[in-house]
């Protein structure tokens, strides 16, 4: 972990947030998927259910809108090191970061997640698929950038944005 006062790798940075992020948005909509289709096999899901149209309108509807919520938060946390007069803990620029990491890539997870309720509760297949597409394309779209990695850390580093901690 990286100290305050010390700087940070933007290599080392942009590895560990990438890394991150393929588990998070590769490996486990991947590992759900095979769990799908491994439970297709043993008979779940293999008639369609026609009252789920509605219920499948409604979580693609809310699995777009990830996509804004997620460019949201990370351009407010991505703005500056701004921690409000209750937090006791100064964070440094790595950990706000890692923090913008987890909660970008939880985001764009929650996708997948809804596909497989959708496909639990008796959906097809192929639709999870489509919800673990949106998974993907959010971390093609939002994942981190060197250039992105070393501006906020300039930012961050800058008098005028120590005055807000």
């Amino acid at each position: 972990m990286d100290q305050v006062g010390r700087p940070v790798d933007i290599e080392r940075m942009h590895s560990r947030l990438f890394n991150l992020g393929l588990m998070m948005n590769v490996f486990i909509p991947v590992t759900l998927i095979a769990v799908g289709a491994l439970l297709r096999a043993k008979g779940v899901g293999l008639t369609g259910n026609t009252e789920l149209r509605i219920f499948f309108w409604a979580l693609l509807a809310v699995a777009i809108s990830e996509i804004p919520a997620i460019y949201l938060v990370r351009r407010t946390l991505l703005r500056g090191r701004r921690v409000s007069a209750r937090a006791c803990v100064r964070l440094t620029a790595g950990h706000t970061l890692m923090q913008w990491g987890i909660i970008t890539y939880s985001l764009a997870l929650a996708p997948t997640i809804y596909g497989l309720i959708y496909y639990l509760l008796g959906g097809s297949l192929e639709r999870f698929v489509l919800f673990a597409a949106i998974t993907l394309f959010c971390f093609l779209v939002f994942k981190p950038k060197e250039e992105q990695i070393s501006s906020f850390l300039r930012d961050s580093s800058s008098p005028e944005s120590a005055g807000g901690i």
